[in-house]
C-alpha cells in the first residue's frame, strides 16, 4: 500500500513540473530578505519623487512653472535624489520641457557633485570645525588656567593669614612670658624696615599687580625688601633678567603667529616663540603676542626685530616685557621674525590657522575679505610663488633643463622634445603658481578667475609656519638611561 502511495505521488509531482515548470523560491521571504528590503525601500522614495516630478510634467507646464518650480534648486535636488537611471530620464524631460520655451538649464541641474567636489566641501566644513574646536579648547584651557590661579592665589593668601597668626600668638605667648624681652625687641622690629612695611597679603597682591610676577616670588621679594614696593620690584626685574638670560639659550620652536593692521593701510605678521606647546596656549603668552603685534603695526612696516623690541607699550619696552613674562612662565620666549605687507594703494588681508600658520595676501582692488579667503588657499596649499612672474629664473632653466634630459633619454626627436618640454613648463608652472591653482573652496574656477570675478590683481603673499627652520631637540631617552645605568 505504501509502495503504490509513493509511486502515485511521484507520477503527480512530475505531472505538475511538466504543467508549471519548476517551483520557484518566494523573493525576499527568506533569501536576501534585507537586501530586498533596502531596495523596495529606494524604489519607493524614487517613485515617490517620480510621482512629483511628472505630475507637473504631465500638465503640460507654461514657461512660468517650468522656470520656477521644475528648474527652481528644490527640484534640482530631488532630481539629484533619484537613482541613476530615473535621474536621467527625468532631466532629459525637464530639458525637453526648457527647450520648448527657449530656457537655458544650469548645466549642474541634478547633477551629483563628483569625488573632488565632496573633498573639497568636506574639507573646507572640517576646516572650520576644526577651528571652531581649537578656538573652544583655547577658551576652555584659558578658563581653566584662570580658575586654577584663582585657587593657588586663595591658597598662597590662606597660608600667608596662617603664618601671621601664629607669629602673632608666638608674639603673645612670648610677652607673657617675658615682657622685658617684648620691650627690649619693639625699637628693633622699628629700625628692621624703617622705609617698608608689613608684607600682608594686600601688599604681596600689589607687586603682583605690578610686576605680574608669581605670589610667592612676590612674597620672597618684598620679605628681601623689607616690605618697600619699589625695591621688591626691582629684585623682581634683577630676578628676571638673569633667568632670561639663563634661558636664551634653550631652544623655542613652538608659538604663535598674531596679526595687526597698521593705520597706514599696512598689515604685519609676527612670529613669537616658546618652548612648548602648553605655554603657547597660555593667556599671558597670547596677549603678549598681540602685544608685539600692535607695536609692529605702529612702527610703519618695519621688519627690524631689535627695533620692535626697543617700542615701548604702556611705560614698558617689548625687551623688558619679554623678560618679566620668561621671569613668570619659566620659558625662554623670543620674538623671531616680522613681516609685513602693503603700502597704503593695495588691498592687504590676513589669516592664521590655529595660531601656526599666518598669511598675509596683497592685491591691487578687490577687499579685505577677498584676502582672507586667498590667505585661507595659501595656508591650505602652500604654493611656492604668486604668479609665473615670481619664478625665478634660474628655478625655471634647472628645470627646463631636467624635462629636456628626460625626454632626449626616451629617444624622442629634438622637435617634438622641444614641444614637449614647453608645454611640461606650462604644467609646472599651473601647479606652482597661486593664481593657476583651483581654488580651494570651489573647485571649478582658479584662484585668477575668483580675482577676475572681483575686479582685482594679484600682487604677492607672505606666508610663515611657526618653528620653520628651527631643529628641534630630539631626546633619545634609551642612550640617556643606558648612560645613567652605565654610572656616566
Amino acid at each position: 500500500m505504501k509502495i503504490v502511495s509513493s509511486l502515485a505521488f511521484a507520477a503527480f509531482m512530475v505531472s505538475t513540473t511538466e504543467a508549471f515548470g519548476p517551483a520557484q523560491p518566494l523573493k525576499g521571504a527568506v533569501q536576501n530578505g534585507v537586501a530586498n528590503g533596502m531596495t523596495m525601500k529606494v524604489n519607493l522614495g524614487d517613485r515617490a519623487r517620480r510621482t512629483k516630478i511628472c505630475a507637473i510634467l504631465d500638465a503640460n507646464p507654461t514657461k512660468e512653472i517650468v522656470e520656477t518650480v521644475l528648474l527652481s534648486d528644490e527640484y534640482s535636488t530631488t532630481v539629484t535624489e533619484l537613482s541613476w537611471k530615473v535621474r536621467k530620464a527625468m532631466i532629459r524631460k525637464i530639458k525637453k520641457q526648457a527647450e520648448r520655451y527657449d530656457i537655458a538649464v544650469d548645466p549642474a541641474f541634478g547633477r551629483k557633485d563628483s569625488q573632488e567636489e565632496r573633498e573639497a566641501k568636506e574639507a573646507v566644513v572640517g576646516a572650520a570645525n576644526k577651528i571652531a574646536r581649537a578656538a573652544a579648547f583655547e577658551a576652555a584651557t584659558a578658563e581653566t588656567a584662570a580658575v586654577q590661579a584663582a585657587r593657588k592665589e586663595k591658597s598662597a593668601a590662606k597660608k600667608v593669614r596662617a603664618a601671621e597668626a601664629a607669629a602673632a600668638r608666638k608674639a603673645g605667648s612670648a610677652s607673657a612670658a617675658a615682657p622685658a624681652a617684648e620691650a627690649a625687641a619693639a625699637p628693633v622690629e622699628v629700625e628692621a624696615a624703617p622705609s617698608g612695611g608689613e608684607v600682608t597679603p594686600k601688599t604681596i597682591k600689589a607687586l603682583r599687580d605690578l610686576t605680574g610676577a608669581g605670589m610667592m616670588d612676590c612674597k620672597k621679594a618684598l620679605t628681601e625688601a623689607n616690605g618697600n614696593q619699589e625695591e621688591a620690584a626691582e629684585f623682581l626685574r634683577k630676578k628676571g633678567l638673569a633667568q632670561a638670560d639663563k634661558k636664551a639659550t634653550r631652544v623655542a620652536a613652538e608659538g604663535k603667529i598674531a596679526v595687526s593692521n597698521g593705520s597706514d593701510g599696512k598689515a604685519i605678521m609676527v612670529e613669537v616663540n616658546c618652548e612648548t606647546d602648553f605655554v603657547g596656549k597660555d593667556a599671558s603668552f597670547l596677549g603678549y603676542c598681540q602685544t608685539v603685534a600692535g607695536a609692529a603695526a605702529a612702527m610703519g612696516g618695519s621688519e627690524s626685530v631689535e627695533d620692535l623690541m626697543t617700542q615701548e607699550v604702556d611705560g614698558q619696552s617689548l625687551e623688558a616685557g619679554r623678560q618679566a613674562l620668561v621671569s613668570k612662565i619659566g620659558e625662554n620666549i623670543q620674538v623671531r621674525r616680522v613681516k609685513s605687507r602693503g603700502d597704503g594703494s593695495t588691498t592687504v588681508g590676513g589669516y592664521v590657522h590655529l595660531g601656526s600658520i599666518g598669511v598675509l595676501v596683497e592685491i591691487e582692488g578687490g577687499s579685505e575679505d577677498l584676502c582672507k579667503d586667498i590667505a585661507m588657499h595659501v595656508a591650505a596649499m602652500n604654493p611656492p610663488f604668486a604668479t609665473a612672474d615670481d619664478v625665478p629664473q634660474d628655478v625655471l632653466e634647472t628645470e627646463k633643463r631636467i624635462l629636456t634630459e628626460q625626454a632626449l633619454d626616451s629617444g624622442k626627436p629634438e622637435a617634438i622634445v622641444e614641444k614637449m618640454v614647453e608645454g611640461r613648463i606650462r604644467k609646472y608652472l599651473e601647479e606652482k603658481c597661486l593664481v593657476s591653482q583651483n581654488y580651494v573652496k570651489d573647485g571649478d574656477i582658479t584662484v585668477q578667475q575668483l580675482l577676475d570675478k572681483n575686479d582685482a590683481k594679484m600682487v604677492g603673499f607672505t606666508r610663515l609656519v611657526v618653528g620653520e627652520g628651527i631643529e628641534k631637540k630630539v631626546d633619545d631617552f634609551a642612550a640617556e638611561v643606558a648612560s645613567m645605568a652605565a654610572g656616566k
